[in-house]
């Protein structure tokens, strides 16, 4: 009823400027009088203003003293269970507490003109045959490039695609070193989150279970470090800042890690024009993402007028830990006043929304846009003035249409531009259909015509001319310019001669449905590649096998022949272990043959490479091993070895001040590599206890690290060398540093250089590697300067220079090369154009389609991200046969307009 009032008052308003404004108008109109003008948005003001920038961090505490300190040459007694044996089957499996829910299908309410409806609540004659190729294949623990809190959240997840319909639940266990600190009951969670209550290094294990009860394990390879005193809240901002003219945006992201992430972390920003504050936008909730382990926002910002703009982000976890950082200024540039118009559509069925879209530039800013609809050459509809620059049209009968768009800034100067001429037609519903073979799957790409988008898609699957599956429909992908065409990635279960019937309903409810061809599937079970094995072990350890397998139906069964110095020493029978170990008894030369059956018994074999097992002459203690001087509260990374024990081995170690023990560590497989903070000046040794799979324990002492003040170089240190290059597009300087010899871990900061004056100081910034990069936009002619700063572990510092770099902000962008990739496709495929824009970075760029010498098709502006001049590649897909040729408009950030042509044609048959 609210849509009925405003289309009855909108027809009212026009009918009243049909009085005031003339008909017919194409060129050179007068401004259309807006009904009303909107009055300026208020920018709303921060609930809470972020804090200073200067606000320091919480300092790290101090590694706990023990009450009663061992005997230096004592070893560690764990105070957790060791690790448990992971076979095929675990020791322990999960209690299966939980049934799975089948997922509940909705029942169809329509009815189609040709077959019966893909029906999901009719379950067709399938025999699941679907087996392990279809389960997950990895499983990963989330976040392992930083260390967590105490009560921040682990994510476990499982990898792999999984395809068939097989019925796999999960669970997980969680361990805190070797114990076991949580179990979870088998459910359909491919996730699980779980929140550690004591320091340590956490992985998983994941246990899969298919319908006959069958379980595999699957164990993380990286780990999740938890410590008391978690990471300092850390922020960076992921942009390429470049200058824009106005009217353009610089979208970025903010990111947040570290401090606590139990709760979301809070975001806000600050604009600053001209080194002013001019909007505060408040802190709001940002958005997790598990697989990466941090929070995130993302945020687009048009400015109102011309300036030197940049942003103050502020970032906050849930205790109000907080820190900001300052993004590179850019620059938004005033021009005069642009407009392109463009309709996202190509042509339109009778009951879609035509989608324009107006970008305006240059001029004062503070756009405001109207629209004229034009059918057949004559405005049917004018919309008056509005702060939006989307615009969407409903026709409401067949005809040739355009849509003309007036901008206006606030001083009043307006501009105006026309979208391309589109047809509007009553097109009956009509489906095309291709299928193509790929790897262990039948791709299915189905396009309608006509009808009323969008569109949905559902499928009947035949084998050997029997149903044999039915999908239930499922949304369209892409907009109207890619027609919402689906594919359907279908994985069958057995080889044979398949069909694909397709269901194409639009959005009045028409059904069309339309068949593939015949389908030569060859699923065969196949051993794609030779089993593998480890090269060289000592007797004890186990050789591992790999197998690689795929296609087949069903579950796979697995056995071994294990040969030693090339004659068969062995037959195991068929099970379900696809992850064998062996344990040699004596040394030798070892092989495996591996057999892999599938539920048709068909069967496949392949020998692994040669595996040379030696004598072991006893389990030894290689080294432990830090840095022979260090400052205070920095951390001292300790490194330790053993060898010809049985593996795996775990690790602990004592810390000793001054010969005094201030820290002991439980065994763990996970801290070959421990790290610890020296907080008070002194001497520093480690002894490292290294225990292997029998229980027996090596041990050593490390060398002394002395932290000081001003801690003298050891003999071996050797002076750092830093490299630096660059590489120079537009406005964007991108500096590229490495780093040589030193001590690490390094920290770089750099200062800027304009015309021998210092513009940036940029302080200090911890680095994990020995390479680093960053970006800085130059607002600003002139030569520039650049000088890296890199400071290692012990303080020294050593830096690299760039000189002599010049930049002249009025030089424009050009387009060097324009051109078809092929000049020849068939209707349904994509063209591809390849345009060489020469200093054409943070420029933007446009195409106007021509089919047959008529306009056909506006893009709208996208940024070129391309350093250098490379060619930018841009994909469209004709709707119609025809001979094509495109127009490139090149758009610089000072506003300037230049454009070129293809001079040869596409033809689209």
């Amino acid at each position: 009823m609210t849509h009925t009032k405003k289309f009855i008052s909108i027809m009212l308003i026009a009918v009243l400027m049909l009085s005031i404004i003339p008909f017919g108008v194409t060129e050179q109109v007068e401004n259309p009088a807006p009904v009303e003008q909107a009055a300026p948005i208020e920018e709303p003001m921060p609930e809470e203003a972020p804090p200073s920038p200067t606000e320091a961090p919480a300092q790290v505490e101090d590694p706990p003293v023990p009450t009663e300190a061992p005997a230096p040459t004592e070893a560690p007694i764990p105070t957790e269970a060791s690790a448990p044996v992971v076979t095929e089957i675990p020791t322990e499996q999960p209690a299966p507490t939980e049934q799975a829910t089948p997922t509940e299908e909705p029942t169809p309410i329509e009815q189609p003109t040709q077959e019966p409806l893909p029906s999901p609540t009719v379950q067709a004659n399938i025999v699941d045959k679907s087996g392990w190729e279809y389960a997950p294949q990895e499983v990963v623990i989330s976040p392992t490039h930083h260390d967590i809190g105490v009560g921040n959240r682990i994510e476990v997840y499982l990898n792999g695609e999984a395809g068939g319909t097989g019925k796999f639940t999960y669970a997980y266990y969680i361990y805190n070193g070797n114990t076991v600190v949580q179990k979870t009951s088998y459910s359909k969670n491919d996730v699980y989150t779980y929140i550690p209550k004591t320091p340590g290094k956490y992985h998983a294990l994941a246990f899969i279970k298919n319908e006959k009860g069958e379980i595999r394990t699957l164990k993380s390879k990286k780990f999740v470090n938890v410590v008391n005193n978690p990471n300092p809240i850390e922020i960076r901002v992921d942009v390429f800042f470049r200058n824009i003219v106005l009217g353009d945006v610089v979208p970025f992201e903010i990111i947040s890690f570290g401090g606590n992430e139990q709760k979301p972390h809070m975001h806000a920003y600050y604009v600053y024009k001209d080194n002013k504050v001019i909007e505060k936008f408040p802190y709001k909730q940002s958005k997790w993402y598990f697989d990466n382990g941090f929070y995130a926002s993302d945020v687009i910002y048009k400015p109102k007028s011309p300036g030197k703009y940049k942003y103050v982000l502020f970032v906050k976890d849930a205790l109000g830990n907080a820190k900001t950082h300052t993004t590179e200024e850019f620059l938004v540039m005033d021009s005069p006043l642009n407009l392109r118009a463009n309709l996202k559509n190509k042509n339109l069925n009778l009951g879609e929304v035509a989608n324009v879209i107006a970008e305006a530039s240059g001029g004062a800013g503070n756009y405001q846009y109207a629209y004229y609809v034009y059918k057949n050459n004559t405005i049917i509809e004018r919309f008056s003035y509005t702060t939006n620059s989307q615009f969407n049209y409903t026709p409401k009968s067949e005809g040739m249409y355009k849509v003309q768009v007036f901008v206006k800034d606030r001083l009043g100067a307006f501009k105006i531009d026309t979208t391309q001429e589109f047809f509007v037609t009553k097109a009956p519903l009509r489906v095309s259909i291709s299928e193509v073979f790929a790897a262990n799957l039948i791709r299915c790409k189905t396009c309608p015509e006509g009808g009323v988008a969008p569109y949905k898609y559902a499928y009947y699957i035949y084998k050997e001319n029997t149903l044999v599956e039915k999908l239930p429909y499922v949304n369209g992908e892409g907009d109207s310019i890619e027609g919402y065409c689906h594919q359907l990635n279908y994985i069958p279960k057995s080889s044979g001669t398949y069909r694909i019937l397709a269901f194409v309903k639009d959005a009045a409810g028409i059904i069309k449905a339309k068949s593939t061809n015949n389908i030569n599937y060859n699923g065969d079970l196949t051993m794609y590649e030779n089993p593998q094995i480890e090269d060289m072990i000592h007797l004890g350890n186990n050789i591992n096998v790999k197998t690689y397998v795929r296609s087949g139906q069903g579950f796979y069964k697995y056995a071994y022949y294990i040969y030693k110095n090339d004659v068969l020493l062995q037959r195991l029978p068929y099970t379900n272990n696809s992850n064998f170990a062996y344990k040699p008894e004596n040394p030798g030369m070892y092989k495996v043959l591996v057999f892999v059956k599938d539920d048709t018994g068909k069967i496949v074999y392949g020998m692994s490479n040669s595996c040379y097992v030696y004598v072991s002459i006893g389990f030894l203690f290689d080294y432990v091993r830090i840095s022979e001087v260090s400052l205070p509260n920095s951390e001292i990374e300790v490194r330790a070895r053993a060898y010809d024990g049985i593996e795996p081995y775990q690790y602990a170690y004592y810390i000793y001040h001054n010969n005094s023990i201030i820290k002991r560590t439980n065994y763990s497989e996970y801290a070959q590599t421990y790290k610890f903070t020296a907080t008070n000046l002194g001497n520093y040794h480690v002894m490292a206890f290294v225990k292997d799979a029998t229980g027996a324990i090596v041990y050593g002492s490390s060398n002394i690290c002395v932290v000081s003040n001003n801690p003298i170089p050891p003999s071996s240190y050797q002076g750092m060398n830093v490299d630096c290059d660059f590489k120079k597009a537009a406005s964007t300087l991108n500096i590229r540093a490495c780093v040589y010899d030193g001590m690490a871990p390094y920290q770089y900061a750099y200062y800027v250089y304009k015309d021998g004056v210092r513009v940036k100081n940029a302080a200090y910034k911890a680095i994990s590697t020995n390479s680093f990069s960053f970006d800085y936009n130059v607002t600003e002619s002139g030569t520039y300067k650049v000088i890296v700063f890199v400071k290692d572990k012990i303080g020294k510092i050593q830096t690299g220079t760039i000189d002599n770099l010049i930049f002249n902000l009025s030089v424009e962008p050009y387009i060097g090369h324009i051109a078809f990739a092929n000049n020849t496709i068939n209707l349904g495929e994509e063209f591809c154009l390849n345009t060489e824009i020469r200093n054409g970075f943070g420029a933007n760029v446009a195409y106007n389609v021509y089919k047959d010498g008529v306009l056909y098709y506006k893009s709208n502006f996208m940024p070129c991200n391309s350093f250098g001049d490379a060619a930018t590649r841009w994909y469209f897909k004709p709707n119609h046969a025809g001979s094509y040729t495109v127009r490139a408009i090149l758009r610089s950030a000072n506003g300037n307009v230049t454009f070129a042509n293809t001079n040869y044609d596409c033809v689209v048959n």
